[in-house]
Formats: structure tokens, sequence, C-alpha cells
């Protein structure tokens, strides 16, 4: 936090950052439309495939020291949690306008953000986030 206060422009690399770190899709799961091959393994057209987002967005050869949460780290952009290619989310710069412009308020207008509670996370297969996060803005 204290290197965000000291350059607030960091918030263009904290969103994504946030959004890497975070992954809110864990997995997506994709059908194989033909044969191919990946990393010395055959996939037949119609094989079901899952990709695991959290891991791949924790990938050191992808990320460096990708379990670590830096606001400061080169291609912030750089991570799979919107999808890619064909299947990118196609309402990703929204949300990621939407965390920029949230960060940027709350830093202009509180000078502690802080964690009050446990978070709960929700119970879902499909979606990592929180159903509660207490917080205290002072």
């Amino acid at each position: 936090m204290a290197k965000l206060r000291a350059n607030p422009a960091l918030v263009d690399a904290l969103v994504p950052e946030i959004i890497r770190w975070q992954t809110p899709l864990p997995m997506m799961r994709r059908t194989a439309l033909r044969d191919a091959e990946l990393g010395g393994k055959k996939i037949l057209a119609g094989d079901k495939g899952v990709m695991g987002t959290v891991s791949a967005n924790r990938d050191e050869q992808a990320t460096a020291n990708a379990d670590a949460f830096g606001i400061d780290r080169p291609r912030p952009r750089q991570h799979l949690s919107f999808g890619f290619g064909i299947h990118r989310c196609v309402g990703h710069r929204l949300a990621e306008l939407q965390s920029k412009i949230l960060w940027e308020e709350m830093l202009q207008r509180f000078e502690r953000i802080e964690v009050t509670g446990a978070p709960q996370r929700l119970l879902s297969n499909f979606v990592r986030g929180f159903s509660e996060l207490p917080v205290r803005l002072g």
C-alpha cells in the first residue's frame, strides 16, 4: 500500500496484478475440434480438456516470482484470467476499467483501507470470489 500511495500511477499495474493473482475463474473446459498433439500427448477430436487458470497464472516460466503479489511487475496484463484468443472475455476491458476507477477513487478518499475480519469465500466450483470481506475505510 505504501508503494501505491507513493506512486498512484501504479494503479494501472495493480488492477491486472490483482486479477492475475486472484484469478476469478479457476478453470476453463474446452472440447477439441480436431486431433492434435500437445506436450507429446495426443488429443483426439471430441476429447475434453481443462485449463487450470490459477495454475497457468502462477507458471514461473511465464511470470517471474509468480506466487508473489507485485504491483510493479513488467507486462502486468500478461495473464490468462480473462481467457485467450477467441475465448477471451468480451468484457475484460470494462472489468479492468471499473476496478481501476474504484482503486483511484478509494486512494483519493481514504487514508486507510483495512481488512477487519475473515473473508468468506463463495461456495462455487466455477467462480473464485468472496461473499463477505469486512473492511474499515478511514
